[in-house]
């Protein structure tokens, strides 16, 4: 099952409001769908069969029917828990993992999400107890929205966009997140964007009944360095435990292909997924339309090249979609937004979508990414620029304060001033916003009008993320600033972007580096593991005979479209509709006259304005798709419409 909805109503569930979500999550589950309806719970699923094919579409049943399940998403450790749940005298039906949920429940109540080793997004029907039960899965691969409305009334979907079937919710902003949303280009859960309705947290769980609704958190992860293995055998442990979960996560009775960009992360999955697939392994991936040799070709064609080494390296049956570098771009973001449900001010959304659709278009609905790696293995810039920064913090503070740091702001070595600001941030939570940010405080203070608490973001932000600092166990800030972007930037930035691109073209997205075991290996490794002398070291340590070595030494880059040439060229045409005076003084956040002069400098002037740019034509882009409903789209955003637009223009 791929996509799950419902209602939860004392009063009396409405069956004919679920259908209507069944048909609004149609993508998600393009193989069908079904419906349980009670007194006060009318709840479904759509299907995207992919183990089980004769299992039937929606909710599954206890051998009573006194337990109801409805499931999005995969559980990789199905088998042994059924063996376990047949033992204790469990009759199954089906060989669907999501039966295993059902007995799983009967038997273990609310600690079988304990139990389950997967990604997932569940909602469990107590008949008995008339007790709906929601969970979202550890790392946040999956969604689930809710709503809650007057006399006891939650609705809740994997997507937004089915939540509106019911007319009872409002089309409304929620602008007390508006600031977090400009800052860091996404919101985190409890909330979202949209006023009144609100989205479960990684590893969080929801009872609701005729009492009330109750929240619970059923995973506690931690950092447990005390006592780690000697490095060697650290890193045969690492490719033991990545090996056995790519082999897991290759359960399926479909085919089964994977991305790959030519990194270390997505070249280590393909590598060890040959070692299980009697075929090629199927690999996908995504560049751009450029001269060869040109600027633009070296600096966005990267992945490109080096997926296509890795492809020969491992013999796949690799394909690359090119994306056209002209206006068809224009008619394909609206989608994206619309897709995405909550606004994620993040170009990558557009390389997702069109990878997802080539996959599919040549029949493959799953896919392996190794989406993760860097959260548990310490692969980005700015662990090891923290870890430059705290040595420079033990410095003496009137060294640093009357010497260092103005000296360093005068130079003209970005990362030196980079340092000497960040340097000046002296509570933890601040210095991580700096990383985090895409727009910075003062200008999306600038930005906002009539928003509450908008002058103030810097702190109200800083004190929004000081609990995803809080990893337990942690011995340095690198382990804090790793930890909060596992549960924080992972979950509902990039797993949300994963999942919605992906599921928009009937895909489901896989991420092997999430696995449990390989996060929980993860968090028993000191930084000078992964960290010592390169980044991601014991991961690259255990790869290092399968993966070629010009990938393991190759710099890091960023997945990053073209997308402030676009603002200035293809998307031209939806900054001068979606941002002129009048519809932004409608919508009524952003400036009008802020508006006007990042435009201005951005497209006239051609100054480097992208993330205040990109963040204000998302925003409006949402707001007249969701909020006024201006926007209308067409219906052909389907995977071979998106392939066909990516052919030259003859």
């Amino acid at each position: 099952m791929c996509g799950i909805f419902g209602q939860f109503n004392p009063k009396g569930a409405d069956p004919a409001l679920v259908e209507r979500m069944a048909k609004r999550l149609a993508h998600r589950g393009p193989d069908g769908y079904g419906i349980h309806a009670a007194p006060t719970l009318a709840f479904g699923a759509g299907r995207l069969a992919i183990i089980d094919l004769s299992a039937p579409a929606g909710p599954l049943f206890s051998e009573d029917c006194r337990t109801v399940v409805v499931f999005n998403g995969e559980i990789y450790n199905h088998r042994a828990l059924r063996i376990e749940l047949e033992r204790a005298g469990h009759s199954f039906a089906t060989h669907t993992d999501t039966e295993v949920i059902v007995h799983g429940y009967e038997s273990w109540g609310m600690q079988v999400f304990e139990r389950l080793q997967g990604m997932f997004a569940i909602g469990i029907w107590d008949a008995p107890a008339e007790r709906l039960i929601l969970a979202r899965d550890r790392m946040g691969e999956k969604p689930l929205y809710f709503a809650p409305l007057a006399d006891g009334e939650i609705i809740f979907a994997s997507e937004v966009k089915a939540i509106f079937e019911h007319g009872g919710v409002r089309r409304a902003v929620n602008r007390a997140v508006l600031a977090e949303y400009t800052v860091l280009g996404f919101v985190a859960p409890p909330n979202t964007l949209f006023d009144g309705i609100f989205k479960l947290a990684p590893g969080e769980v929801v009872a609701i009944d005729g009492g009330g609704m109750t929240c619970a958190r059923f995973w506690h992860p931690g950092y447990a360095t005390d006592n780690p293995p000697a490095y060697p055998d650290a890193v045969r442990e690492v490719r033991r435990t990545i090996t056995a979960a790519v082999e897991r996560q290759m359960m399926s009775d479909v085919p089964v292909g994977a991305f790959l960009s030519g990194g270390v992360d997505s070249s280590a999955v393909v590598g060890l997924m040959r070692q299980f697939s009697p075929y090629p392994v199927r690999t996908f991936t995504v560049g751009f339309a450029a001269e060869p040799d040109s600027p633009a070709d070296r600096k966005f064609n990267v992945d490109v090249r080096y997926a296509a080494e890795a492809a020969r390296y491992f013999g796949t049956d690799h394909r690359v979609i090119t994306l056209p570098n002209d206006e068809r771009i224009a008619w394909a973001l609206p989608h994206l937004i619309a897709s995405l449900d909550e606004p994620i001010s993040m170009p990558t959304v557009v390389q997702t979508v069109f990878v997802a659709a080539l996959a599919r278009s040549h029949g493959v609905p799953v896919l392996l990414s190794g989406e993760g790696s860097d959260e548990t293995f310490l692969g980005y810039n700015h662990y090891r620029a923290e870890q430059m920064l705290s040595r420079y913090l033990r410095l003496p503070g009137l060294l640093r304060r009357a010497v260092l740091n103005p000296l360093f702001e005068r130079l003209p070595f970005e990362p030196l001033r980079r340092l000497a600001r960040k340097a000046q941030q002296a509570a933890p939570e601040a210095r991580y916003l700096e990383w985090l940010r895409r727009v910075d405080h003062q200008r999306a203070s600038a930005l906002l009008c009539n928003v509450p608490n908008a002058g103030a973001s810097a702190a109200a932000l800083a004190a929004a993320l000081r609990p995803y600092l809080s990893a337990p166990g942690a011995r340095s800030f690198v382990e804090q600033v790793a930890w909060a972007d596992s549960r924080l930037v992972l979950a509902e930035n990039m797993n949300m972007r994963v999942d919605k691109m992906c599921m928009a073209m009937s895909v489901e997205a896989r991420a092997p580096f999430q696995d449990l075991s390989v996060v929980e290996m993860g968090y028993r490794f000191p930084v000078g593991y992964k960290l010592g002398g390169d980044f991601k070291r014991v991961l690259k340590d255990a790869v290092r005979d399968l993966v070629p070595e010009s990938i393991l030494k190759r710099p890091k880059w960023g997945f990053n479209p073209p997308a402030s040439d676009w603002l200035r060229t293809n998307l031209r045409p939806l900054v001068d509709t979606l941002l002129t005076r009048e519809r932004v003084e409608a919508a009524g956040v952003f400036r009008p006259e802020m508006v006007a002069a990042v435009r201005q400098a951005h497209i006239v002037e051609r100054k480097y304005e992208l993330w205040s740019l990109w963040t204000a034509l998302v925003f409006h882009l949402w707001h007249a798709i969701y909020i006024d409903e201006s926007f209308k789209l067409d219906d052909g955003f389907t995977p071979a419409r998106l392939v066909a637009i990516t052919d030259p223009i003859v």
